[in-house]
């Protein structure tokens, strides 16, 4: 990670500038991804600091402000502005990464809880050993979203679904 420190009309000190070294590396325990660079700036006028930084993920960048007496002050206020972005973005990712907006684990179980070992399926799901061509006929007949099936000619895990055009798709599980 690139950290740059820029101090514009006064000079930082050593203990200052551990400080925020300090304040980033607690920083970036929140953060969701690995980051690239921060960058900061710290300006002193009219007997008051402000700090402005810029933090840069893989794909994202984050801005944060803070105003103070002292220049901890300034640089504390606007970290904490960085920690807030971060949480919340980081609660955005793992949301998406976990389904929250229903996905294939609520359309398969719908409102069943996961089972304690690995080796019960859910109540109500079944797993079923077909052909592809019966799986298709199955999955027509019904109304579901999609039909997840144990392919009897290779044996690893199907799935039928619709496509967005209206044709039936059909994938399989690389290992079994």
């Amino acid at each position: 990670m690139q950290l740059e420190i820029n101090a514009r009309h006064f000079t930082m000190g050593d203990d200052q500038k551990e400080l925020i070294e300090a304040a980033v590396d607690k920083l970036v325990k929140f953060s969701p991804r690995p980051v690239q660079s921060i960058k900061m700036t710290i300006n002193h006028e009219a007997g008051r600091f402000s700090a402005d930084s810029v933090l840069h993920l893989k794909s994202t960048e984050f801005r944060a402000k803070g105003e103070g007496m002292e220049p901890e002050y300034a640089v504390n206020e606007m970290m904490e502005n960085l920690r807030k972005q971060l949480a919340k973005f980081k609660g955005k990712i793992s949301g998406k990464q976990k389904g929250e907006g229903g996905g294939l684990g609520r359309a398969m179980f719908d409102g069943s809880t996961l089972p304690d070992s690995e080796d019960r399926a859910p109540e109500g799901f079944v797993l079923l050993d077909m052909d592809p061509s019966s799986a298709r006929e199955k999955f027509q007949a019904g109304e579901l979203p999609f039909l997840v099936f144990r392919n009897v000619d290779n044996d690893k895990l199907g799935v039928i679904y619709r496509r967005d055009n209206g044709e039936l798709g059909h994938m399989e599980s690389e290992n079994h």
